[in-house]
């Protein structure tokens, strides 16, 4: 039987798990690879080959780039033992790291993110330190991206040595030299670029980013624009609207939804509304899209009679938001990164299941995985006042609650 024939007898769900048996293997012969080029550099293998270097013999013998094989090589010496002429094993520089690559959980972004992380700890850190940011990130591996890893490092050194690399950070602080370089072009058009102080930064960046977000699918147009030309158009709206910049703020109130909905979707949860511009949402997406903005539902009889024209539910107030932007700091979802300003409110128990309004049952998510909560198997729970994520059953079967570790 050919692999093929063997995956397409597989039923449904067991084809998620044989993939993730296979990306298992892959590590842990990836671990074994590691292991024999650590050996190889002990024996000098290229040397007996001719090579000037091991990451030329590498590039030759397994046909990849000589700046591949320099990647590999490193790896190798951080997570790889060596034995002594004398029969020593000499433990790995990265032992939590070698574990979890043999136990097939980490890939080799991980091991170069976690590496990155841990060279870059000053060195009056000690190694208690070394220890605590390799085991912290060696677990954030193990249920996230390197991307989330490589971040969570930052955040760890950052706290490691607050100082930062510039002694006079106060002193900066203190007169800030803000600056901004114009050229106007023969055309009338405008260049320019500059720098401002951590403060005027944070505020110029909630002020363009409540001006540039994009199009909400509920008008039922897709966003053509890239995130720059959104920045630009939000950059000249802010130039334009300058005597109204305090209705440009970050978490402001959303347009009003007029959502046109019969009886049995609003009671079963099923089926289609419709909303002003015509465009049709199913029960979900009007679940979702209801979370953080002002809904009057119509709803009809069987006949498309009017039974009642809700009132507006202002589903989040400004101080439940400023409290909710306190606790979750941006988005709550596990790994991701973005920023408050970029977050929806999002009932755990939504409101037309009787989930009341208030901050327990309230988290913010972007709207990436606002989607995806609504939309998925991903459920949210809270323990003691704090958002925890139980990921779906293909992804964890053990559903271990998670937190976004780059929140904590």
């Amino acid at each position: 039987m050919s692999a093929a024939q063997e995956f397409t007898a597989l039923r449904g769900p067991e084809l998620p798990a044989a993939l993730v048996e296979i990306f298992a293997r892959m590590r842990r012969d990836h671990a074994a690879a590691l292991d024999i080029i650590n050996e190889m550099g002990h024996r000098q293998t290229e040397v007996f080959a001719g090579y000037p270097s091991l990451a030329k013999y590498l590039s030759d013998l397994l046909r990849i780039t000589t700046r591949k094989a320099s990647a590999l090589i490193a790896q190798a010496e951080q997570v790889a033992e060596s034995v002594t002429p004398v029969g020593y094993v000499a433990p790995a520089k990265l032992p939590l790291v070698r574990q979890a690559l043999h136990e097939g959980v980490l890939d080799p972004d991980h091991v170069e993110a976690i590496a990155e992380a841990v060279r870059a700890i000053p060195d009056w850190a000690g190694a208690q330190n070394h220890q605590v940011v390799e085991s912290a990130l060696t677990e954030t591996a193990r249920t996230a991206d390197a991307r989330v890893v490589k971040q969570y490092g930052r955040i760890l050194l950052a706290r490691i040595d607050q100082d930062g690399a510039d002694p006079h950070q106060e002193d900066t602080l203190a007169e800030p030299v803000n600056e901004l370089h114009l050229t106007t072009q023969p055309n009338g058009w405008v260049k320019f670029r500059g720098i401002l102080d951590p403060e005027a930064g944070e505020e110029f960046v909630s002020l363009i980013g409540a001006l540039s977000l994009p199009q909400s699918p509920s008008e039922g147009v897709p966003e053509p624009r890239p995130a720059e030309r959104r920045r630009g158009d939000g950059l000249a709206q802010l130039c334009h609207s300058a005597a109204q910049l305090d209705e440009a703020t970050a978490g402001g109130t959303k347009p009003h939804l007029h959502v046109y909905l019969d009886l049995n979707t609003l009671l079963q949860g099923i089926g289609t509304a419709t909303l002003d511009g015509g465009a049709f949402l199913p029960a979900t997406a009007v679940r979702r899209i209801a979370c953080d903005a002002g809904l009057i539902p119509v709803v009809f009889n069987g006949e498309g009679v009017p039974l009642d024209l809700g009132q507006e539910h202002r589903l989040v107030k400004p101080g439940q938001r400023k409290a909710l932007i306190a606790r979750d700091r941006g988005c709550a979802f596990p790994g991701c990164h973005l920023p408050a300003r970029w977050t929806d409110a999002h009932h755990i128990k939504h409101w037309a299941d009787g989930g009341p309004t208030d901050v327990g049952n309230m988290v913010l998510l972007c709207r990436r995985h606002h989607r995806l909560v609504h939309h998925s198997d991903w459920a949210i729970r809270m323990v003691n006042g704090l958002p925890y994520f139980r990921p779906p059953n293909w992804l964890d079967p053990n559903q271990k609650l998670m937190r976004n570790v780059l929140r904590q």
